[in-house]
């Protein structure tokens, strides 16, 4: 009797004591440009609004954030003194150090949202999001881009961590079907958590002063008719696909269009060839490229546009086409990858690599109004399907799913 009260009591108090679940926010460092200026920076950024909101009583969700775990690791000299390799070594060598000590990181599990981040080995417990496999899927287009020892290093350490994770999320059934298909993950092993739009981009109600102090702020032509991409400019991007397609649709059109690349892409060690790709097309009067605009300019613009343009050979989610989506763009995108599953039927998806199609696509959209307010009014109602609260209550539901199994 004595044994079986004691043992009755135990399990009172662990389950007093709730699941605590770290999550990483690095993403949200503006320093961290390779994920705050993109689609991972809006996914931590909208997971943790939403976790940090929402408590529960056997589930506590914390977080952490590497540059403070390196700031007073005893390993730092070691990274202040390394002449390169510094990412790799920090994530490699002092995540594990920090991340498995419980004065440092009182979690019972950690979260990474981006595959990239965590140490190929020695964490104890963590759940990773897996975005995409890109490089795997299109081994060939990258391989034959960034063949250096850095570049099979990373990969090879990503791959590590992916499959040494104890728990995958993946962000559509797309990412989660290649993950099974080429990495032979388990699909018990993997949750989909789609990803989600903002509320602000169903944008409504912007006025026509708005727009022209927006379009005078970039130095975007009032008196052009406008289409827009907005997104990163790296091989699956497809630029050639994009520039190519926009020639036709150039030459076709009596109002001369302006091409609209928006995003942090003078950085971009591919930039270099998007210029002379520009040039060797005769577009230089007609691209503009006005960098990153943020969220309360990028709303305004969408109203301003009169096409959105996006013929990616792969996607993991789809982030800017459905954002345009929900702002009421018009959409002519890839029929690849989680595009499907991400845009249905309320797009015009098309052969990325068949330029024809993709300037006809467009093209029947610029001649018919019509079809354009149908797309609008269609790819509005899809983009409401996808709120960033269904994003965190099954994200919720994973983390509940792992603390009873772990």
């Amino acid at each position: 009797m004595e044994s079986a009260l004691k043992l009755a009591t135990k399990e009172q108090s662990d389950a007093a004591i709730p699941y605590r679940v770290g999550l990483d926010l690095s993403a949200l460092n503006p320093d961290f440009k390779a994920h705050s200026t993109r689609g991972i920076g809006r996914y931590v950024r909208e997971l943790w609004a939403y976790l940090s909101s929402h408590t529960q009583e056997d589930l506590e969700v914390g977080s952490f954030e590497h540059d403070k775990l390196v700031a007073d690791s005893f390993l730092k000299p070691v990274l202040d003194w390394s002449p390169l390799g510094k990412t790799t070594l920090r994530q490699q060598l002092i995540y594990p150090s920090r991340l498995n000590n419980k004065k440092v990181c009182p979690f019972d599990v950690i979260h990474f949202p981006a595959h990239m981040d965590p140490p190929a080995w020695g964490l104890n417990s963590y759940i990773v999001t897996v975005l995409d496999i890109i490089p795997l899927v299109l081994s060939d287009l990258y391989q034959g881009i960034s063949p250096g020892w850095r570049y099979k290093l990373a990969r090879f350490l990503e791959l590590q961590a992916i499959k040494n994770a104890s728990m995958i999320i993946a962000i559509s059934e797309c990412t989660s079907q290649d993950l099974q298909r080429v990495l032979n993950i388990p699909a018990e092993k993997i949750v989909v958590t789609p990803l989600g739009v903002d509320k602000k981009f169903f944008v409504s109600g912007v006025t026509k002063d708005e727009i022209q102090k927006v379009l005078t702020k970039y130095k975007i032509p009032q008196d052009r008719e406008l289409l827009l991409y907005v997104g990163g400019i790296d091989p699956r991007k497809n630029m050639l696909g994009l520039l190519s397609s926009f020639k036709i649709i150039r030459d076709k059109r009596d109002r001369k269009p302006l091409l609209v690349l928006a995003g942090d892409i003078e950085n971009d060690k591919m930039f270099p060839d998007l210029k002379l790709l520009i040039k060797k097309h005769d577009l230089e009067a007609d691209v503009l490229m006005p960098g990153f605009i943020p969220d309360k300019y990028l709303l305004v613009l969408y109203k301003a546009v009169k096409l959105f343009l996006f013929p990616s050979l792969y996607e993991g989610f789809g982030f800017t086409p459905l954002e345009a989506m929900a702002a009421g763009v018009p959409v002519v995108s890839s029929n690849r990858s989680s595009m499907p599953e991400v845009l249905g039927d309320a797009a015009l998806l098309v052969d990325p690599e068949d330029y024809r199609l993709i300037a006809d696509g467009a093209l029947a959209i610029l001649s018919s109004k019509q079809l354009s307010e149908s797309l609008s009014a269609s790819g509005r109602a899809r983009a409401a399907l996808f709120p960033w609260s269904r994003t965190g209550e099954e994200t919720l539901k994973a983390y509940h799913k792992f603390s009873l199994t772990n």
